[in-house]
C-alpha cells in the first residue's frame, strides 16, 4: 500500500513539473538571425555579429533560444544553421553559454565564406521549421541582407500558407545597392514585395529597422 502511494505522489511530481515546462514555453522566446553571405553584403559579417552580440544575446533570458542561420545559394539546409544556443535556467551556466556562443559569432565574422548567389527565401523557410520546433510564445526573425533574392537555376520557393505564423519578421542594416541609389523606388519596391510575401504567409508583423540601436525596443515592443 505504502509502495502504492509512493508511486501515486511521484506520478503528480512528475505531471506538474512537465506541465510547468509546458507553461514556461509560452513566455519564452526564439530568435533566428539570418546573415546574407553573398555578394558585396559578405563584407558585412563583422557589423552584423557586432549587433547581435549587442542588441539580440543580451535580451535573452533562461529558456530562450537564438539560431544563427547563413544565407547563401541554397539556404534550406540544415549546414546552414551556423550555430544554436538555448539559455540554461541557472544563470551562471547562462552567463558562460553566452561568452561560449559570442566566440563561435567571432569566429564566423573572421571566415571568408561568400557564396554567389542568395537564397533568402529559404533560409527564412529553413528558420520558421526552427522556431516552430520551440513552441516559444514569441517568435523573431531578424534577416541581415541587402533583401535582393538571386535564386540558382532549378530552385523553386513558395511560402505556405502559414509559413510564419504569428512570427515577428525585421529586415535589418539592409544596405542599399548602386541601382538603389541611382532609383529609390527600386529599393521600395523590392521592400514592399518582401512585406506582401511574409505578411501573406502568416506574419504578424513585418519591420524594416535602419537603426540597429533600436533592436531592443522592437524586441520588447513584440514580446
Amino acid at each position: 500500500m505504502q509502495k502504492l502511494l509512493q508511486r501515486f505522489l511521484f506520478a503528480i511530481l512528475v505531471a506538474s513539473v512537465v506541465g510547468a515546462c509546458t507553461d514556461n514555453k509560452e513566455y519564452e522566446t526564439s530568435y533566428c538571425a539570418l546573415v546574407d553571405i553573398s555578394g558585396t553584403y559578405a563584407g558585412e559579417k563583422k557589423n552584423v555579429v557586432n549587433i547581435i552580440k549587442a542588441g539580440i544575446v543580451p535580451e535573452m533570458l533562461p529558456g530562450d533560444t537564438l539560431f544563427f542561420v547563413k544565407i547563401d545559394s541554397n539556404s534550406y539546409s540544415e549546414e546552414n544553421l551556423v550555430t544554436k544556443l538555448t539559455l540554461d535556467y541557472r544563470p551562471t551556466k547562462a552567463n558562460s553559454q553566452k561568452l561560449a556562443i559570442s566566440k563561435i559569432l567571432d569566429k564566423f565574422a573572421k571566415g571568408n565564406a561568400r557564396s554567389r548567389l542568395t537564397d533568402i527565401s529559404g533560409a527564412l523557410m529553413l528558420c520558421s521549421d526552427y522556431l516552430k520546433s520551440t513552441k516559444s510564445g514569441t517568435q523573431v526573425m531578424f534577416v541581415f541582407s541587402d533583401m535582393k533574392e538571386e535564386l540558382p537555376s532549378g530552385v523553386v520557393r513558395k511560402f505556405a500558407a502559414d509559413e510564419f505564423e504569428g512570427m515577428d519578421i525585421a529586415a535589418m542594416n539592409v544596405i542599399k545597392l548602386h541601382k538603389d541609389s541611382a532609383n529609390p523606388e527600386v529599393y521600395r519596391k523590392r521592400l514592399k514585395n518582401w512585406e506582401k510575401r511574409i505578411t501573406g504567409a502568416g506574419a504578424r508583423s513585418w519591420n524594416t529597422l535602419l537603426d540597429p540601436t533600436k533592436i531592443q525596443d522592437f524586441i520588447n515592443d513584440v514580446k
